[in-house]
């Protein structure tokens, strides 16, 4: 009993179809799998990615003087500022000492905006 033109054309077709449709299915899985594996990976601690003692030092400053290094509501105003001086020293001078850094008007880089220790700090943006 032979088969029609039709009939081996249709099976064809079906056959085609199949093996696209298991190969799209395994390579969504093989992503998948892949994209599991890398979000559930263990993190390496701060100490392995480089993080040094000043960087540590510089986020508890930062944490313990309520500062910000994007800026505050329009309505908050900053009494402190956080800036890394031509030495690399990181210090909390006066909000003026920090504007007058971010204008180059003194020498130095702003790091963050501070409303000072014991602060509310509901208006970080």
């Amino acid at each position: 009993m032979a088969l029609s033109a039709t009939r081996v054309h249709w099976l064809r077709t079906v056959v085609t179809s199949l093996r696209a449709a298991l190969t799209a299915a395994a390579l969504t899985l093989l992503v998948g799998l892949g994209t599991v594996s890398m979000l559930t990976a263990p993190q390496p601690p701060a100490a392995q990615i480089g993080l040094s003692v000043e960087d540590e030092a510089t986020s508890r400053l930062l944490e313990h003087n309520n500062c910000s290094t994007t800026g505050f509501d329009p309505d908050v105003i900053p009494t402190t500022a956080v800036i890394r001086d031509e030495a690399g020293q990181t210090r909390v001078v006066s909000f003026d000492h920090g504007w007058a850094v971010f204008n180059n008007e003194r020498p130095g880089q702003l790091v963050a905006v501070c409303l000072g220790p014991g602060a509310a700090t509901a208006g970080k943006n």
